[in-house]
């Protein structure tokens, strides 16, 4: 049995984790006072990040709760039992729960009054790989001088009291050395630091605080920051990000090391130029002056990506089709031919994207547009996980005036999902965050852009969401034409949606002021943009 004193102690760790994580999109605790422990009873989900096939534990169910049952994961269910180190209610997280953040309930229940549990699901690929870690250069030699320690004292606290198979992910974990670390715009080298005295340390790791929320970083500051690879492959990754969020929460942001991947008619061989002119009846104006950065699959001189195996076009099979990224910047290209176009290959030549690269990409972009010139960015991937780099670099990004054009996910995205699930796709499921006030009819700097079918003249099918009845997705911003074929090769999907979206930016952004607000337009048979955006130009 725990001792009441050390499993308050954990109990009050746990909150403070699940505050640290929470305050990143949501806030958490009381508004008034985010360091008040939890009320007796109050449910929590540890880790509150895991990936299909981990252990996660409810701490302090309601006391209807069997001691074994079902819970449900968004629209999965699975089976939990009492762990008997802890007492803590232990699932396994479903093999197909959908990815990113999914409300947790016990099946059975009559009332479950205020319980608002949630787990973000992690992809499979993120499930044990590599960890990015974040920090501020001025807290650097605290988090290398006190991590040994830190972890060390929490795993003293922990045995005999944790379940087992998360003591032994901190014994691991406390083995593992810390990567050297590199700024994340190239040019600037972090300021020496000296080595912090054991008076300037956080508080005995027997913890009664808990740790204070991670701090928003300002737009200003994130890319002015430090970030290096911990090599935490072989243990969950859900348990490494939310330990390590608990124990440095105020000064360490923590991802995945991949954030997703490239998203993947009847014009047959058309030129996308017919498209385009035919279905935004004749854009006005060229970019020229406008710089479109396309984080994506190609470099400025190569695109190495191949989409493996079968592509299903109207029934017609296009095996191995190469290119994402550099097809994705010749639609932009079309609709505004005097842009520049500069291609950063965020994304390998197997489609997965770095989180690491994406963040220093968006960094780089808004240092450049800091120092002047106009700028949109293209960003065609995605995942179901909510990286907090990528959110950070982003609002950076935002704040220095750069708008981007993210697709809005694809159908792949919820294949497996029942009613229930939430089919989560970031950047794109930020986007009203991003607004640049709270009148609903204010441009946002981050548009979530779906296809829109040239034969159905309508959303597509091949959306996020489309044919997966009770599957809960939000909409997206904006639609835009997302079939062209290139080389005799049909490429279709929110991918080549979005970069017809970066093109009208630019389009505009070369003659007016600010960026334009592109409504969500959805009513068949009606152009998905307005013309007083697409032929505002001259």
């Amino acid at each position: 049995m725990i001792g009441l004193k050390r499993f308050a102690v954990w109990r009050w760790l746990v909150v403070g984790l699940l505050c640290v994580l929470g305050a990143v999109m949501t806030g958490c605790g009381n508004p008034g006072n985010p360091t008040e422990p939890p009320r007796d009873g109050q449910a929590r989900v540890f880790p509150p990040v895991a990936a299909p096939g981990d252990p996660v534990w409810l701490i302090d169910a309601p006391r209807a709760a069997s001691p074994q049952g079902k819970v449900r994961v968004g629209g999965q269910t699975a089976d939990y039992t009492t762990d008997p180190t802890s007492g803590w209610l232990r699932f396994t997280v479903p093999e197909k729960a959908g990815g990113g953040p999914q409300p947790v309930e016990f099946t059975g229940l009559l009332s479950q009054p205020g319980l608002g549990l949630s787990l973000t699901v992690l992809p499979l690929e993120s499930a044990s790989q590599d960890t990015v870690l974040y920090a501020a250069a001025s807290d650097l030699a605290d988090i290398q001088k006190t991590y040994r320690d830190r972890l060390n004292r929490l795993l003293g606290d922990c045995k005999g009291s944790c379940p087992p198979e998360l003591t032994n992910t901190i014994e691991r974990l406390s083995a593992l050395k810390l990567p050297d670390f590199q700024p994340l715009l190239s040019g600037r080298t972090p300021g020496k630091q000296a080595l912090a005295s054991p008076a300037t340390l956080r508080p005995e790791l027997n913890i009664s605080k808990f740790p204070l929320p991670v701090p928003q970083p300002q737009p200003s500051q994130f890319c002015g920051q430090v970030a290096g690879l911990l090599p935490s492959s072989g243990l969950p990754t859900g348990q490494v990000i939310s330990l390590l969020n608990l124990l440095f929460g105020g000064s360490l942001g923590i991802d995945p090391s991949t954030y997703g991947h490239p998203e993947q008619a009847p014009y047959q061989n058309e030129p996308p130029s017919t498209v385009i002119k035919k279905f935004l009846d004749a854009p006005t104006g060229n970019g020229k002056g406008v710089v479109i950065h396309v984080l994506d699959t190609a470099s400025n001189s190569a695109d190495p990506f191949v989409t493996q195996g079968e592509v299903n076009y109207y029934n017609t099979v296009y095996k191995n089709r190469p290119y994402h990224g550099s097809i994705a910047g010749q639609v932009a290209q079309v609709v505004s031919p005097g842009a520049a176009l500069d291609y950063q290959q965020v994304c390998d030549k197997n489609g997965d994207c770095s989180t690491l690269n994406t963040v220093k990409a968006l960094c780089a972009v808004a240092e450049e547009a800091r120092k002047g010139g106009k700028h949109v960015v293209n960003l065609s991937a995605g995942g179901s996980y909510p990286a907090l780099g990528l959110l950070w670099a982003l609002r950076e990004v935002a704040a220095a005036g750069v708008p981007t054009a993210a697709s809005y996910g694809n159908r792949d995205d919820c294949a497996g999902l029942v009613p229930g699930d939430r089919c989560n796709h970031y950047p794109a499921d930020w986007s009203g965050s991003f607004a640049t006030s709270a009148d609903p009819k204010a441009p946002t700097m981050l548009l979530s852009v779906a296809g829109w079918d040239v034969a159905t003249l309508q959303m597509a099918t091949y959306n996020r969401g489309m044919l997966s009845p009770g599957v809960i997705t939000p909409p997206p911003s904006v639609q835009a034409p997302g079939e062209f074929w290139f080389n005799r090769l049909p490429y279709f999907g929110s991918s080549f949606a979005a970069p017809v979206v970066s093109g009208v930016l630019a389009n505009w952004m070369a003659c007016k002021p600010g960026i334009p607000f592109m409504p969500f337009v959805n009513t068949p048979g009606q152009l998905p943009l307005p013309l007083s955006v697409v032929r505002a130009c001259p």
